[in-house]
């Protein structure tokens, strides 16, 4: 746990002292795992390339063989070895990844994004007082959360505190109070409302010391994210959605080591199944909603992230600090797959991504996301206010 935690923070010197002082657990694979890791932030690949293949041969834990595969998916990926980073990505997600019912995603967001087509504003309970300085940035896994973020955290009047439960739980609270999801939002009791917003003040804000006079950005990203309960639970809440290339963020998620019960992340369709459900629904949810919101376009925001980054500020009624244009300076630790992208200056290295691995994806599925990139525009930043 230690081992993992410096490597996290950054703080490879002392991960190299604390790997010296345990020589004795060296063949403990739990240790060799981020010995690997050690080996391969300074440099050393081909050890820590024949470390993760050592794991793979000699392991039986279930989540270290995971983990070891997608680190190596990462090397060859840096290697441009395309073929094999994709061979072991998809044989890993065959043996771990979990099923996930995205039918029943896809139905809730459609019934709910109907309602709001039809009635104009959705009505919904609401808890019985509007939050304040609260917001959530929203979007896909591996569509730059992690960057604006680290962005936004710059701010001196900003306090990003990652990602977190809360709203999964608080969509849980709603459908087990309403007896149903999403129509459940419109019988559940205030008081519920009103318990899980003090809830979420004490968890989120308070625990994480948040001035009152500071913006939380909440990074919880969809499908844990869910309009509905941000708007029944947090009324005033607001919201920054950002979106990427589709094509780009399906390879991301396919190559990347997320949770395994997250099964849409298993297959080009299934994956496309999820943003293009997200992109479809989440915006008329929210203006059905009446919630204020700025969309944001990666590609924009990398290529100028002063008018990207502007923008959203206006959202929050703030003004830009030059701080936030270097988010690589910033010493808050990212708890996600992007803590050691992050450390590095804003730069396209991930736009276009995809063409790399274009000849390991059917026609069908590079047709599908390219269907999803056609759903929106390519506007820097767009805004929802509501009159």
């Amino acid at each position: 746990m230690i081992g993992e935690s410096l490597l996290v923070a950054g703080r490879i010197d002392e991960l190299g002292e604390h790997l010296e002082r345990f020589q004795e657990y060296r063949h403990d694979p739990r240790l060799e795992l981020v010995s690997a890791r050690y080996s391969l932030r300074i440099g050393l690949i081909d050890i820590a390339r024949d470390q993760l293949f050592r794991l793979l041969a000699e392991s039986s834990d279930r989540r270290l063989i995971r983990s070891a595969s997608f680190d190596l998916v990462g090397i060859f990926d840096r290697e441009g070895d395309y073929s094999t980073a994709w061979r072991i990505a998809t044989e890993e997600h065959a043996r771990s990844t979990r099923e996930y019912p995205i039918d029943l995603l896809e139905k809730a967001l459609a019934v709910t994004a109907s309602a709001a087509e039809k009635a104009g504003r959705l009505n919904v309970r609401r808890a019985t007082r509007d939050v304040e300085r609260t917001a959530f940035l929203a979007g896909v896994p591996r569509s730059g959360t992690s960057l604006l973020e680290q962005m936004l955290d710059r701010h001196t009047r900003i306090d990003g505190i990652g990602e977190n439960s809360i709203p999964g739980n608080m969509a849980d609270a709603i459908a087990a109070d309403g007896r149903a999801w999403p129509s459940g939002a419109q019988a559940v009791p205030s008081h519920v409302l009103d318990h899980w917003q003090k809830r979420y003040h004490t968890m989120v804000r308070e625990s994480n010391g948040v001035p009152l006079e500071c913006w939380s950005i909440d990074k919880t990203v969809f499908p844990m994210f869910q309009p509905l309960a941000v708007a029944c639970v947090l009324p005033g809440a607001r919201v920054v959605r950002i979106v990427r290339d589709a094509r780009d963020t399906a390879v991301s998620l396919l190559l990347s080591n997320m949770d395994p019960s997250w099964g849409w992340t298993s297959s080009m369709e299934t994956i496309y199944r999820l943003i293009a459900a997200e992109r479809a629904f989440v915006k008329p949810i929210m203006a059905g909603l009446g919630i204020e919101n700025v969309e944001v376009r990666y590609e924009r925001l990398v290529e100028n992230p002063q008018e990207s980054i502007e923008l959203v500020l206006g959202l929050l009624d703030l003004d830009l600090e030059d701080a936030c244009l270097r988010p690589h300076e910033n010493p808050r630790v990212v708890m996600t797959l992007s803590n050691e992208q992050v450390r590095k200056p804003i730069n396209r290295q991930a736009i276009g991504r995809w063409k790399n691995y274009a000849p390991f994806m059917s026609e069908t599925a590079l047709k599908n996301l390219e269907m999803a990139n056609g759903s929106h525009d390519d506007s820097a930043v767009e805004a929802h206010r509501p009159a």
